[in-house]
């Protein structure tokens, strides 16, 4: 039975999030089933070998939990991989910037993270706030400061007290437990309306293994890595080596496809970590299938934070093909996906397709499109450069599919063959109500 209720598809009623094998943009690969029923919190505790805690130390006016520990329990902890990914801003958090230099990205078997403050553009001092969470989460927990990494989120540019940050690092260690990956995802929120977390049993030609995540992510989202914090756990045995090379290629083909508002944050950070509890090492084959399985389970994710948006309503699939260079094939799409023109339009469910046009255009200024064809909602409007005559019955099936929590829009611009996909939200009020009193 469907999760959708009736008459509701933005973000926690979105079918990504309550029925996501009755979305058109995602799919379960073969040998992979997802853990738990939809809306349920299972999530980076899955994998076996995980513990998770998510505690209020003060950060939030709203009490809320804003620190928490994710970590791998005592028995794994030695043989324990790791990877990351983090924001190329030039403006790089103090914890990226210390996760960068003093971290064993190979072998973290901790991650403390916090919400309601970034600590980004704080200097020297924010970067000894970082490392003070470091410590005190190791000293906790009896492990090396170099295998725990740390991640922030909130407002920019606010300063830190260390020693009460110190002090919640160790409340937050001191709390994780089996069952608390929830607690630890809800620990890193801020704007978003509902947990993004999901779980798989994948069977390799190895055996069975399990995959976990759970992210925040809602606005400022940008395909460059989208903003948020991200931790993803595996209990395969898997070298760190290629943990790394298995997540920059499903980030690159999950978290860089989307957009919300074309912002990139100074935070984004997604942390991989295998406690090899399974047993179950993965050889070439194995990885592969594992590999596929980590490339869906981010891409669910990605389209969660769409979804979420801010407000957002629906989620827009652009392909653009016909391009001359990769290049210009990302342009056009970055173009059209972070006009604010077009995304007003979707939200509307207004089949302006002109928007669509105007900004491809822009971004292919001084070149002449002859050759282009445009389909929104699968209905042709555009061909040979000009608009195309619609049949009543098709403008009707368009303006449905605009309706709807999932919109397709297909641009060919007639001159070569590299093409390009990015998934987007709309813009309406909320957006604006939420970033204008955020500080607030």
């Amino acid at each position: 039975m469907s999760g959708v209720k009736d008459g509701a598809t933005g973000g926690p009623n979105h079918p990504i999030v309550v029925a996501p094998t009755e979305s058109r943009f995602w799919s379960l690969p073969d040998g992979v089933r997802l853990a738990g029923e939809p809306g349920e919190a299972a999530g980076v505790t899955y994998p076996e070998g995980f513990a998770g805690s998510g505690v209020a130390v003060g950060l939030k006016h709203s009490r809320r939990p804003d620190m928490g520990v994710l970590a791998v329990v005592p028995p794994w902890r030695e043989g324990a991989t790791s990877a990351a990914v983090f924001t190329r801003n030039a403006f790089a958090a103090a914890p990226i910037q210390l996760n960068r230099s003093e971290c064993e990205l190979g072998a973290y078997v901790a991650v403390i993270v916090n919400s309601g403050n970034a600590n980004a553009c704080t200097g020297r001092p924010g970067l000894s706030v970082a490392r003070a969470m470091q410590h005190a989460c190791a000293e906790t927990l009896k492990v090396p400061a170099a295998r725990v990494a740390v991640g922030s989120t909130g407002i920019i540019g606010v300063q830190l007290d260390e020693v009460f940050m110190a002090e919640g690092a160790k409340k937050a260690a001191a709390a994780v437990q089996p069952a608390g990956g929830s607690d630890f995802n809800k620990a890193m929120m801020t704007t978003d309306r509902f947990q993004k977390t999901c779980a798989m049993d994948v069977e390799t030609s190895d055996g069975s293994v399990r995959l976990g995540v759970c992210a925040k992510g809602a606005g400022m989202i940008s395909p460059a890595m989208a903003t948020m914090l991200c931790v993803v756990t595996t209990d395969a045995v898997v070298s760190a080596t290629d943990m790394q090379s298995t997540l920059q290629r499903a980030v690159e083909r999950s978290f860089n496809r989307v957009t919300v508002d074309g912002e990139m944050s100074t935070n984004d950070s997604v942390f991989f970590m295998s406690s090899g509890a399974s047993g179950v090492r993965l050889a070439a084959a194995g990885l592969l299938q594992f590999a596929v399985a980590l490339e869906s389970l981010l891409m669910r994710i990605a389209l969660m934070m769409v979804a979420d948006g801010e407000g957002a309503e629906k989620i827009m699939r652009l392909q653009v093909v016909g391009a001359e260079t990769d290049r210009d094939a990302a342009a056009v799409a970055r173009a059209i996906a972070d006009s604010p023109l077009v995304k007003t339009a979707m939200h509307g469910g207004d089949p302006n397709w002109g928007r669509i046009i105007s900004s491809a255009g822009a971004a292919m200024a001084g070149r002449s499109l002859p050759a282009s064809e445009l389909r929104l909602g699968g209905v042709k409007v555009v061909e040979g450069g000009a608009a195309s005559e619609v049949a009543e019955g098709d403008k009707e099936r368009m303006r449905a599919e605009m309706r709807g929590p999932e919109v397709d829009i297909w641009l060919d611009l007639g001159l070569g063959d590299s093409s390009t996909e990015l998934f987007f939200a709309d813009m309406g009020h909320e957006y604006v109500t939420i970033n204008a009193e955020y500080h607030t």
